[in-house]
């Protein structure tokens, strides 16, 4: 029974990570594709959409650059 348990679980995380992967994979190549203008242009517009989670991500990676530096 658990061992039904743990391959139908496998299973499942290997097709979502399968997934994830080819999403990942289409999507970079669609940005590879693109000028540095319009990848600009993009990022400005996302920026402009959702500035919490860019003042979240400005936030976070302004603490972990801190605390890295930090230990040296």
């Amino acid at each position: 029974m658990a061992q039904s348990v743990l391959s139908s679980i496998g299973q499942t995380a290997e097709r979502t990570v399968k997934e994830f992967a080819d999403a990942s994979r289409e999507k970079f190549d669609a940005i590879k594709k693109k000028s540095l203008e319009d990848l600009y242009d993009d990022t400005k517009d996302w920026v402009r959409q959702n500035p919490g989670k860019t003042l979240a991500g400005a936030l976070a990676t302004g603490f972990l650059i801190g605390r890295f530096l930090r230990r040296r």
